[in-house]
């Protein structure tokens, strides 16, 4: 599958429950369409119940305002003229100013005690004392709420002082059904007409943005054109700065993945131009060198007459030359094999301990000649699934890798079964890896650093190693510290054919 196809399905896939949810809020699941008139309403109901609370409040704040205006005003009026009412007189007074003004009126002395009684039942003497301190303020009376006033009233021949109270009842506050009326059929017709309003826009939206996800997913469709058509815009607001953003991203992918096809082609073209290459002078190589290993062999063996001691020496040293330039002819043979897909492998049940047998056997005398030991730890039979000759390879390079890096001490062969794998494990004393270079000898044509000056080579052997392993299901496994050596693990599957 193409890169622009994999982004358009991985688009496609994130809105394809669009077209049957309709929902916006992700994992909320609200429908778009009903979900903006209902806000609306929600909204403009809180505002005109804000509305109508602040409202009541206002004509509420004024009633008690006009009580209290009342209360001051008529204590200050009755209280300038009582002093010039004739005592026997005064109550009279007192009740027709309470009967005209619907108030309460008192008059009590200084301690609080009633003297003159135009209420439907006085207040305690000490809520009179604390009253008149205050002058005027808010008050619970046998009326209810109510607002008071006092004024301080003298005698007119100029006898002991009294104290006026006026007590005026909070009305109701006026002009709060007719508010709520109005207020009520105001925001009913706002609502219905921004409902209305909502409604539209958010059915167009809804409209654009499954439009837009329908052709997503049919661009995310694996056999329709990986690109396709741009998605048509059919608005000019969010949904088509969305739109247009969408289609310059596909663009851009489109662009990307024939750069990709076209890299692609030329790298692939290159790789095989290379693996022809590599075969040919590899195979035209094979021919004069086998030549010269046979021509040695022949001169090592004295058949054209005895050689001298150093005759003999340079002999062999262009033996161990060819012999070298032999190995890594095979190895870049295998390796252009295994990247070009034409390694075939024949997979068989095989004894790992026999193989490991034969490699230890042949690798004896390269041990001995560095001065090490090398030896297969006893063990039983280990049997996996996979082909013997690739099997040795690998064995051969590992084996032959731990000889040729330990410069003293030993190196161990162990064969063993561990669950449903059989491994070979290859312990040695050499100088060991560092942990930033173990992936390396892994790779390609490299060598752990500290190894490159003394040993010459392609750096192919544990590369093709771990090939060769992968593709017959196993794995090659390595734990080194660096002056402690090195342990190699190779790891085969038991099962497979019968």
């Amino acid at each position: 599958m193409s890169i622009t196809t994999l982004c358009v399905v991985r688009l496609g896939a994130m809105v394809s429950e669009a077209p049957r949810r309709k929902t916006i809020g992700g994992a909320l699941g609200v429908p778009l369409v009903p979900l903006a008139p209902i806000v609306v309403i929600v909204v403009a109901t809180a505002v005109a119940a804000a509305i109508g609370l602040l409202g009541i409040a206002h004509l509420s704040r004024s009633s008690d305002e006009g009580a209290a205006a009342r209360a001051h005003l008529l204590a200050e009026t009755l209280g300038a003229r009582l002093p010039f009412v004739q005592p026997a007189d005064r109550l009279a007074a007192v009740q027709l100013a309470a009967r005209r003004t619907g108030a309460e009126v008192l008059v009590a002395d200084a301690q609080g005690r009633p003297e003159l009684d135009a209420t439907l039942g006085p207040p305690a003497p000490d809520a009179l004392v604390s009253f008149a301190k205050s002058h005027e303020g808010e008050a619970t009376t046998r009326m209810g709420a109510v607002r008071f006033a006092t004024h301080v009233v003298g005698s007119a021949g100029g006898g002991t002082t009294q104290v006026l109270y006026v007590f005026v009842r909070v009305p109701p506050a006026e002009g709060v059904p007719g508010l709520l009326s109005a207020l009520v059929a105001l925001t009913t017709l706002l609502v219905a007409v921004a409902a209305i309003v909502a409604f539209a826009v958010a059915r167009d939206a809804e409209k654009d943005v499954v439009y837009v996800a329908q052709r997503v997913l049919g661009m995310a469709k694996v056999r329709t054109e990986p690109a396709g058509e741009p998605v048509a815009l059919r608005s000019m607001d969010e949904v088509g700065v969305l739109t247009s953003a969408f289609n310059d991203l596909v663009a851009r992918f489109a662009a990307a993945e024939s750069d990709y096809h076209r890299n692609l082609r030329r790298t692939t073209a290159a790789d095989r131009d290379r693996a022809q290459f590599l075969a040919a002078v590899s195979h035209e190589l094979r021919t004069p060198l086998n030549a010269v290993l046979g021509f040695a062999d022949v001169l090592m063996k004295g058949v054209d007459g005895p050689l001298t001691e150093e005759q003999a020496e340079e002999v062999q040293q262009i033996r161990d030359s060819g012999s070298h330039l032999n190995d890594l002819i095979e190895d870049i043979l295998d390796l252009s094999a295994i990247e070009s897909g034409q390694l075939k492998l024949h997979p068989a049940r095989i004894d790992l301990r026999a193989i490991a047998q034969d490699v230890v056997r042949e690798l004896s005398v390269l041990a001995a000649k560095s001065q090490l030991v090398l030896r297969l730890e006893d063990g039983p039979p280990a049997e996996v699934w996979a082909d013997k000759r690739r099997v040795r390879q690998i064995v051969s390079n590992v084996v032959g890798n731990a000889v040729k890096f330990t410069q003293v001490g030993e190196v161990v062969v162990r064969v063993s079964a561990r669950g449903a794998y059989g491994a070979v494990t290859v312990r040695d004393t050499g100088p060991g890896i560092r942990e930033s270079e173990r992936q390396i000898v892994f790779e390609e044509y490299r060598q752990a650093h500290s190894e490159r000056a003394r040993h010459r080579g392609t750096g192919l052997g544990l590369a093709i190693a771990r090939r060769l392993a992968t593709m017959q299901g196993g794995s090659i496994e390595l734990e080194s510290e660096v002056g402690h050596g090195s342990t190699f693990t190779l790891l085969l599957p038991r099962g497979g054919g019968s």
